[in-house]
């Protein structure tokens, strides 16, 4: 029986013959603006091109044998999936109660137990057996507490940790990698990621769909490291969002995955009676770019990943000119690196200090942005040098825009004298 929750407006256009339904109806009761939009709809094709016709945007279909399509307007996303028999049994084979949430003529109604989960701001599941319907719900249930800022009771982290063994007993049954990719992505770029993976390890979830992470769990380390690899790793995160909340996507992907090479790297050192763990940048980097290509990451996304972890241990010099010249040839990390860094120490004990003066190092360093093409172009150096096209032109070429980094090359006149002065 069907519950009637409250009375609201729906302020979106709904096409002829499509129930708002899920999501979008569960943001407007949770005080949320909603931006990604479901319709149930006896025909989801007819719905989403009159949708279309009113938004404009960009129509596909997500599974045409299912009849699930998606358009895409502006800053909206809108789902339409087919009415499964009556509302009530639609509702039923949802996956949380806060999503089996339905809007008709002014009304939004529920299965019985939401109005309690809407107070709470829980989720639960509608029922245990729906998240074996579709085996990316435990994941998404994850995702939705940690973006949306959900508790989840004892009931729904014991049924979701009973799916995680499942899916480990059965790797057949895993959802499609780049639907996996969907929501780590989401749960990421969320300002508690930190908390949504601690959740993900907490049920089990984390060696279901990361398992060269789970390696982590329990890992100590010793040293300046007062935490296990896994808690260092959400602390790194933490620190990073908190010292730069716009961070990108790649530059939170190198923080879950800066220390992932050390499981594989930790050597007891008996003479410092504590572990070592060298090369772990270098085998985590190797790591990260294996996982992120199996989850079917951009090849830009996992390269720049890679390269930030395997360079995080780099230590940046002291001397202005030397720093300059450090960061220039890493300008393709920035600014990520040094704030990756400054997470990394953060999240220590004992050298948590030196965060600072590395950040403001690193900003005083590029208070004069870095060059980006030499001053004399290649036919010049060709005529200067006496040289002929080919690989030489190159390297003069990039030894003089380091020059120019360095600030020890300022004008026209400087880059001919430098090059002519060159061994």
């Amino acid at each position: 029986m069907l519950r009637l929750l409250a009375h609201r407006d729906f302020p979106f256009y709904t096409p002829k013959g499509a129930i708002p339904i899920g999501g979008g109806v569960r943001d407007l009761l949770l005080g949320r603006k909603p931006l990604d939009l479901d319709f149930a709809a006896l025909d989801p094709e007819g719905a989403a091109e009159e949708a279309r016709g009113r938004y404009g945007g960009t129509l596909f279909p997500l599974d045409r044998e299912r009849g699930h399509y998606r358009l895409v307007a502006g800053g909206l996303s809108l789902d339409f999936t087919p009415l499964q028999g009556n509302l009530e049994e639609d509702l039923l084979q949802r996956d949380y109660r806060l999503n089996a949430l339905i809007w008709i003529k002014g009304k939004v109604l529920g299965l019985p137990g939401t109005e309690e989960d809407l107070k709470r701001r829980h989720l639960v599941p509608v029922r245990e057996e729906n998240l074996y319907q579709d085996h990316l719900r435990s994941l998404r249930g994850v995702r939705l507490a940690a973006t949306l800022g959900l508790g989840l009771p004892q009931r729904t982290r014991e049924a979701l940790a009973r799916h995680a063994r499942f899916l480990r007993e059965n790797p057949g049954a895993l959802p499609a990698r780049e639907r996996v990719r969907e929501e780590l992505t989401r749960l990421l770029l969320s300002g508690r990621a930190p908390w949504g993976l601690h959740l993900l390890q907490r049920t089990g979830l984390l060696g279901v769909y990361l398992p060269e992470l789970a390696l982590l769990v329990g890992l100590d380390q010793g040293g300046v490291h007062h935490l296990p690899a896994w808690e260092h790793t959400l602390a790194v995160l933490f620190h990073l969002l908190w010292l730069w909340p716009e961070a990108p996507l790649e530059a939170r992907l190198a923080a879950l995955y800066h220390d992932v090479g050390k499981p594989l790297t930790r050597r007891f050192d008996p003479e410092a009676g504590r572990y070592r763990f060298l090369g772990h940048a270098e085998v985590g980097a190797e790591l990260a770019r294996a996982a992120l290509s199996w989850l079917r990451f951009p090849k830009e996304t996992v390269e720049r990943v890679a390269a930030l972890v395997r360079r995080h241990m780099d230590r940046p010099p002291e001397r202005a000119r030397a720093l300059r010249r450090f960061y220039f040839r890493r300008r393709d990390l920035l600014p990520a690196l040094p704030y990756l860094m400054a997470a990394d120490r953060l999240a220590a004990r004992g050298v948590e200090a030196e965060a600072w003066p590395l950040l403001e190092a690193y900003q005083e360093a590029l208070k004069e942005p870095l060059p980006q093409r030499p001053l004399l172009s290649g036919e010049e150096v060709m005529a200067l040098l006496g040289l002929e096209q080919g690989p030489g032109v190159g390297e003069a070429l990039r030894v003089l825009l380091e020059a120019q980094a360095e600030g020890r090359v300022r004008t026209q006149e400087e880059a001919r004298a430098f090059l002519q002065h060159l061994p």
